[in-house]
């Protein structure tokens, strides 16, 4: 298959076998062809990512972001970013198998024709023609340390009919959405009295459903057009319970979410020009249920919302000559959401501010850049985007705002030579406002009740980024990284009256990052096939507290984030083995009359697997989770009144030991 590059067609790979990548003449292009793979004996194409040297996979493409061009990842699939925002990254790949893939190119800094979906570096999935049919099923289990088995898996078809390519996948869900529930102990210290020790019991750990996906792909006009359908429903119940010596309080809740999405696709090329144009609808409904019961109070929150949104957006890319490069379009955008909220406290209805809301947005945005290679080891790329958009809110609050940002965007990359390439780049990113803010939100076991936001603004972050990546050993590399960030109208709580905090914007605020990723091969140390892939950030912001006046970090920014994998190939018996750790981290969330910290605390979060491929159609994994609970702790200071009114105040330590997780996996192709 041919992937379609600003009207030419990226060839074979440059000799790229399995111990190093072919990198295109002049090109920050790494070819990996799928015997790169092998050793690994991959299943997906998931699997297969997880290997391409210092590349780290972007799965923070939040359905919360409106729009399509705001939450690309840094995957590219035969060039093109996949039509989808609820069907997350991860779960694309996963339904790509291993062996319908050609080869994997990782692009770096830029490349005339290729769509870098605003990354400094992104991989794009090469697909193969043909085939034969494809029934592909996945069964799993998890068991919970608190004794409960989760069953999980999917049916997946794969097909072809002359030109005519289709999936279809049925699933049942799952997944872990929290590693934090355990048991432990709740320290109680009311202001000025006697410490009181609860047992603490708290629960959440697995978000359950089924889902149900479809594709299609033909030729159409020169070009090829795909279409695809993914319908979710999931259910998550979580809370927390503290038992005392003479009373119980229980903290109940549930969320249940269904969702459906529409993509449609079309890529070709007219006259010299790749053309693409793209259509997603999406719509959703989510219920919440929150409810405190202790003994000196009951309360019940409710929350409902539906929500949609519609994209239309077009590219025209053009390649003047092989070092210079064109692209330009425009996206249109509706989104909605229709919240309702209400909330009972000891039988007493509660009035809260903007508790039904409807908030439509209409918004537009035209952009433009150029890639030019103006040196055999120098390219830029330039460019600039324009949004433009009009909220329109109803209900408990009623206003009509409009707004109009220009987004520019430089990146300068320098390769010095085939295995080294430094990266320069200054942007201005624009946030977005999550419609949900507009509503009231609970959480009754932490801040209790927040009010909506009427008058929220998007932030608007100047990046400044420099990094280095060098790549050695073949299938080494090592990217060092850092970024700066000035920040206007940041996102926060900010006080709104009658004892209540609200989302609101911040004037100004500042954010330093540190990060250091990549993929070592450990054979110089006798692991044979071993590789260590780290992936470390420190982070550091500075801001003015709403409330004291006082200057503080940004709310719910980790100090730090440090992972490592590691994975060994054993050939003679067809197998791959590995553990990953985690480090302790903390975060620090300030509310009008609230400081919340969530730490990790002691033993790493560590996890080992072991997978076995018998044959190129079977495999199994087994593996352990936490299999070493790791402490969480939560400390929680909740004043009488605002932070700066100098109130003492009560102090809740929270520490739980988090449960192991097992789990067995089955993968088979028919």
């Amino acid at each position: 298959m041919a992937i379609w590059l600003m009207g030419a067609a990226v060839g074979p790979a440059l000799g790229a076998g399995p111990d190093a990548a072919a990198t295109t003449e002049g090109e920050a292009i790494s070819v990996y062809q799928a015997d790169f793979f092998a050793e690994a004996r991959p299943a997906t194409a998931y699997d297969m990512v997880q290997r391409l040297p210092g590349f780290t996979l972007d799965t923070d493409n939040s359905t919360a972001v409106r729009g399509f061009a705001g939450t690309a990842s840094n995957i590219l699939i035969d060039g093109a970013r996949p039509t989808a925002k609820n069907d997350d990254i991860s779960t694309i790949l996963q339904r790509i198998p291993a062996s319908r893939v050609e080869r994997i190119e990782v692009i770096r800094g830029g490349a005339p024709g290729v769509d870098m979906q605003g990354q400094s570096v992104v991989a794009n999935i090469i697909r193969s023609n043909g085939g034969s049919d494809q029934l592909i099923v996945d069964a799993a289990t998890t068991f919970l340390g608190s004794g409960q088995w989760v069953p999980y898996g999917s049916l997946e078809y794969h097909g072809q009919r002359g030109t005519l390519r289709y999936e279809g996948t049925i699933s049942r869900i799952g997944q872990v959405w929290d590693d934090g529930p355990g048991v432990g102990y709740r320290l109680l210290t009311p202001a000025g009295g006697t410490t009181e020790r609860d047992h603490a019991q708290s629960w959440g750990i697995i978000r359950s459903g089924y889902s149900a996906h479809g594709s299609a792909t033909v030729p159409l006009l020169s070009g090829e057009w795909n279409n695809n359908l993914t319908l979710q429903t999931t259910d998550y119940p979580y809370g927390i319970v503290y038992a005392g010596s003479a009373d119980i309080s229980r903290y109940p809740s549930i969320t249940k979410e269904r969702t459906g999405e529409f993509g449609s696709h079309w890529q070709g090329i007219f006259g010299g020009f790749n053309i693409e144009t793209l259509f997603l609808q999406r719509l959703g409904h989510r219920e919440d249920s929150s409810s405190s019961n202790t003994p000196t109070d009951n309360a019940l929150f409710l929350s409902r919302r539906n929500t949609g949104e519609s994209i239309f957006r077009t590219t025209v890319r053009y390649t003047l000559s092989p070092d210079l490069s064109f692209e330009g379009g425009g996206e249109l955008a509706y989104n909605y959401l229709d919240g309702h909220s209400s909330y009972v406290d000891n039988g007493a209805a509660v009035s809260l501010p903007n508790a039904n809301v409807r908030v439509d947005e209409k918004r537009g945005e035209m952009f433009g850049s150029a890639t030019w290679k103006f040196l055999s080891t120098l390219s830029l790329e330039a460019g600039s985007r324009f949004e433009f958009s009009t909220i329109h809110e109803t209900g408990d609050s009623q206003s009509t705002r409009s707004f109009f940002y220009p987004k520019p965007r430089v990146l300068l990359s320098w390769s010095p030579d085939d295995q080294t390439q430094f990266r320069l780049r200054a942007e201005k990113v624009l946030g977005q406002l999550d419609f949900a803010n507009f509503v009231a939100s609970s959480n009754l076991p932490a801040y209790g009740v927040a009010a909506g936001g009427a008058n929220l603004r998007p932030d608007q972050r100047w990046q400044f980024e420099l990094a280095g990546e060098r790549h050695f050993w073949g299938r080494g590399a090592l990217v060092v990284s850092y970024l700066h960030e000035e920040i206007t109208d940041l996102q926060d709580y900010i006080p709104v009256g009658g004892g209540l905090d609200a989302p609101g914007n911040i004037p100004n605020a500042t954010s330093e990052q540190i990060t250091v990723s990549g993929t070592i091969p450990l054979d110089f140390l006798g692991i044979k096939n071993g590789l260590l892939k780290p992936n470390v950030y420190w982070t550091d912001s500075s801001l003015i507290d709403p409330v004291t006046g006082e200057r503080r970090r940004i709310s719910g920014q980790r100090d730090i984030s440090s992972y490592y994998n590691f994975t060994q190939d054993i050939d003679a018996w067809k197998s791959t083995w590995g553990l990953s750790w985690g480090t302790s981290f903390s975060r620090t969330t300030w509310r009008i009359s609230e400081i919340r910290r969530v730490s990790i605390h002691n033993n790493p979060l560590l996890s080992i697997f072991w997978s076995y491929k018998p044959t190129p159609d079977w495999k199994v994994t087994v593996g352990a989770d936490n299999f070493l609970p790791w402490r969480l702790g939560i400390d929680q200071f909740d004043y009488p009144g605002p932070r700066d009114q100098n109130g003492a105040p009560s102090v809740q330590l929270i520490r739980l030991r988090t449960v192991p997780r097992f789990y067995l996996q089955f993968r088979t192709a028919l």
